[in-house]
């Protein structure tokens, strides 16, 4: 039932090897829940012996002993529910951490080309990370419920048979009517919980797009755009959650009447065995307590039948990321002061202009300006040295190919700082130490170095201002000389600058550039820029041509995911 799917569908592999990651807490909450509901179904047989013993026997002695009994088994079901629900916590918390690690370095291993054609966009992978490994851990939490709702029926079936045949009978009918509920909604929920995590994933892409791009559109009259898509795609969300919750609420509502319908005919056959003398009246308290267990294990069966079909879509789309193609790189020793060679290095995307080839030699403690007209490819060209866009030619570094590093080795050896970079929600200190730790000397130096201190003396909070969502509060000119500060603390043998002056003054520029200089005595550098700041300190300049005209090709298909991607991008 857990696991219904062929064990090669990509969920249903993930979904089992999380739940193997977390094993032994799993288990523990599996023994801990065993004794929760074994005393929980003592209790009404220990109460319906109270009620025999008080009133068929007439023994106050009986009565008081049961009852007693009673209260033990009550401090063993909590104790019990307590040691379930600590450990499926545990075990669940342990399972989001795996998961969103496994993400990161997917995220981390691959291009980001490749990874916008899989997610469609950053806003969708949020979503992944986020919604959808939560829904995978609420079907952690409450896999136990399984073994809880397995003992109630190895329990409850020859208990209720032993008071009377007919009212196992009676609780036996609602089976069929159960099974067949099960039969059908189901799959019904599980797609139209698909189209509502697609549905999330669209509008978190939108909202990723708002939060980037409404106040420079705000002075073009463009932010209109953004938040009307925004509300067409959260519109959609509220639909497709409509639709989920009419399946869930029918479902839910069908199969709590069942058993309802079961404990009032119960009742009557109850009632006509007492009156036979058939059973006692103790008997039937226990049943009709027995059968309202039935109908609280029948509901949350229902639930977790749900939480399946949500993680398996959950888990569907997690797999997806995890399963983007990351070649093996293992650690490779790097010559130190090696040289940087770009041989042809050429970018080819489906309907845009062809960016390069770019060759070059760089060695460590020079300059090079990559220069062309706008819309030449040039910070195309940086990201495609930094492997971070897929392209032909071949970029080695002491001789050693930069595809073939480890992603963290890449990370470690080349620093890229985009033109508009992105700074954490924080203080400006949180993002100067995403590298790792440094003492507060480093940390003046490379604001010095980046033109940051100017900055941070005129800010009441220095290094402990608020940067505000993607950086708002700073200003541009600010969050390019807190990027360039944190790139210089990673200390990296090559260095890639996009344009990191643009919003600077020119006498600010030129003081930073002269910094810099001194800074990277011992790194490759190469800036892509027109600014004569930096033409005039770069020791070479490499000439970008034109962009080459796009070769027609046919109109896209608006039902493919790569036209998706490059609406969205």
């Amino acid at each position: 039932m857990i696991f219904s799917r062929s064990p090669a569908d990509p969920s249903t592999r993930l979904l089992r090897r999380a739940l193997h990651r977390v094993r032994g807490a799993f288990l523990r909450s599996v023994g801990w829940a065993a004794l929760r509901q074994s005393a929980f179904l003592a209790m009404p047989w220990l109460l319906g012996r109270a009620v025999d013993a008080g009133v068929e026997s007439g023994s106050p002695a009986g009565a008081l002993l049961y009852g007693a009994a009673f209260l033990a088994a009550a401090c063993v079901e909590y104790a019990g529910m307590r040691g379930w629900q600590l450990w499926a916590t545990l075990a669940d918390n342990r399972a989001g951490t795996w998961l969103r690690s496994r993400l990161l370095k997917a995220v981390l291993a691959v291009d980001t080309d490749t990874l916008q054609r899989r997610t469609r966009t950053f806003g969708d992978l949020t979503t992944r990370a986020t919604r959808d490994v939560d829904t995978v851990l609420v079907w952690i939490h409450g896999l136990t419920t399984w073994v809880v709702i397995g003992l109630t029926a190895l329990v409850l079936v020859p208990a209720i048979g032993g008071l009377d045949p007919l009212l196992l009978l009676v609780a036996a009918a609602t089976v069929p009517v159960l099974l067949l509920l099960n039969r059908v909604f189901p799959p019904l929920f599980g797609r139209r919980a698909e189209q509502l995590a697609d549905a999330h994933g669209a509008r978190s892409a939108a909202v990723d797009e708002l939060l980037t791009a409404l106040l420079p559109l705000r002075g073009v009259g463009g932010d209109r755009l953004l938040v009307e898509r925004h509300h067409r795609h959260s519109a959609e969300v509220k639909r497709r959650t409509l639709r989920l919750a009419a399946v869930g609420s029918v479902w839910e509502a069908a199969a709590f009447t069942v058993p309802l319908l079961a404990v009032t005919a119960g009742l009557l056959a109850g009632g006509l065995a007492v009156a036979d003398g058939r059973i006692t009246v103790g008997a039937l308290t226990t049943f009709v307590l027995w059968m309202g267990t039935v109908s609280v294990a029948v509901n949350a069966l229902i639930a977790r039948l749900g939480d399946l079909a949500e993680a398996r879509v959950a888990a569907g789309r997690i797999a997806r990321v995890l399963d983007l193609p990351a070649p093996a790189r293992p650690h490779v020793e790097v010559e130190h002061g090696g040289v940087l060679r770009v041989d042809g290095l050429t970018v080819r995307r489906t309907g845009r202009a062809v960016v390069g080839p770019l060759n070059l030699e760089a060695r460590p403690g020079e300059w090079l300006a990559l220069t062309g007209p706008t819309g030449c490819g040039k910070s195309t060209l940086l990201r495609a040295v930094a492997q971070l866009v897929p392209a032909s030619g071949t970029v080695t570094l002491g001789g050693v190919p930069l595809e073939s590093f480890d992603p963290e080795q890449l990370y470690r050896l080349v620093g890229f700082v985009p033109e508009g970079p992105l700074l954490l929600h924080g203080t400006i200190a949180d993002n100067l130490l995403l590298p790792g730790p440094r003492t507060p000397t480093e940390l003046a130096t490379a604001a010095h170095t980046a033109g940051l201190d100017p900055a941070l003396s005129a800010l009441a909070d220095g290094l402990d201002t608020q940067v505000g969502e993607r950086g708002g509060a700073l200003s541009g000119g600010q969050r390019q000389r807190v990027a360039l500060a944190r790139a210089l603390l990673r200390d990296c043998p090559v260095l890639l600058l996009d344009d990191v002056t643009s919003a600077l003054d020119d006498t600010t520029e030129a003081e930073v550039l002269d910094r810099l200089r001194h800074a990277t005595a011992d790194r490759i550098v190469i800036l892509a820029g027109h600014s004569p700041a930096v033409l005039a300190r770069a020791d070479r300049e490499i000439a970008l041509p034109a962009p080459r005209a796009v070769p027609p090709t046919a109109a896209p298909d608006p039902t493919r995911p790569d036209h998706e991607t490059q609406e969205t991008r």
